[in-house]
């Protein structure tokens, strides 16, 4: 890798969980004795569908929002998500009371843009292309003197994300295995970093849908690695390539990439909803879905990050008849 970005410290990690609000859920370690049967590993899942907006994006939009600089603070902010990010960005800007804009594919998951409107940022909907978010928010700053950040890239989301590989470093300090979902890497990259320095034996193994899998690709590949096309129900996880600072972070700290199909992650929602009680979007079940596949064989303690719930009822049912 060359001009390798600078990389995020723990310190850094640390500081965002110190400033977050009583309003972001110390979720708790739930351990599965079924998934931990189907592993051959205890497993504990780590319910970030359970965080308030349904999705771990809570604690990075936070951080990124309590530290914009005083204007900003005043004028606004933009980014582009394909949902959670969203949802999360709204409800932190109206905790903060800092005006928001999100720039959302047309395609987007109507239960997720409803969400962001109803906590209060203005959507922008742009083309379903992937590149035309990003033509989207960037013209925001010179017509409306907002800041628009790119999140692949703004060191604030991996410090907000590794407040999650903290409280799993706290709660389980001998922690052997941690599964994360990836889409651009910030939620890996501030995990994998936070679990790395405080427990450094423990693996941190990334999960992506097959029909979106640029950071798989780029691990195999040691290098930032783009794909022509995304085709997953995995919603959250629909980034064409990694960040280049979320990448360096996980060519550092991560151990391994799996990918599996939208088939198991079906099955692995189903199989959530049956054994565990759990509402788990289908972004947020690749893990689970490599653990009930066997395609992760974990050794020792086993985490499961479960990263969203925000699923259709239609659709979950949909998913849960077809077992």
């Amino acid at each position: 890798m060359s001009e390798t970005p600078n990389l995020v410290p723990l310190a850094e990690i640390e500081s965002a969980r110190a400033q977050l609000p009583p309003q972001i859920v110390r979720t708790p370690l739930l351990v599965s004795e079924d998934l931990g049967a189907a592993a051959g590993a205890p497993c504990w899942f780590k319910p970030e569908n359970l965080q308030i907006t349904g999705s771990y994006k809570a604690r990075a939009t936070f951080t990124m929002l309590n530290r914009l600089p005083p204007e900003f603070k005043a004028k606004g902010a933009a980014i582009s998500s394909s949902g959670n990010f969203a949802s999360a960005w709204a409800y932190m800007g109206r905790l903060l009371g800092i005006p928001t804009a999100v720039v959302m594919q047309q395609k987007t998951s109507p239960l997720k843009v409803e969400k962001t409107r109803r906590y209060g940022a203005e959507v922008i909907l742009c083309a379903n292309d992937f590149d035309a978010r990003w033509r989207t928010l960037f013209a925001l700053e010179p017509e409306r003197g907002i800041r628009a950040i790119n999140t692949f890239e703004y060191p604030d989301v991996v410090a907000g994300h590794g407040t999650i590989g903290l409280e799993i470093a706290d709660d389980m300090a001998d922690v052997d295995t941690v599964l994360v979902p990836v889409s651009s890497g910030g939620l890996i990259a501030g995990v994998a970093t936070a679990v790395k320095e405080r427990c450094p034996r423990a693996k941190v193994i990334g999960v992506q849908p097959a029909g979106a899998n640029s950071v798989y690709l780029s691990l195999q590949r040691g290098e930032v690695t783009r794909i022509e096309q995304v085709d997953t129900i995995c919603d959250a996880l629909i980034a064409m390539h990694p960040g280049h600072l979320m990448f360096a972070h996980i060519h550092k700290y991560v151990d391994d990439m799996v990918v599996v199909t939208d088939d198991e992650v079906k099955a692995a929602i189903r199989w959530l909803v049956e054994h565990a009680k759990l509402v788990v979007e289908a972004g947020g079940a690749v893990g689970a879905a490599a653990l009930l596949t066997g395609k992760v064989r974990p050794q020792g303690k086993t985490v499961c990050l479960l990263s969203g719930g925000n699923i259709l009822p239609a659709t979950l049912a949909e998913y849960v008849l077809a077992g």
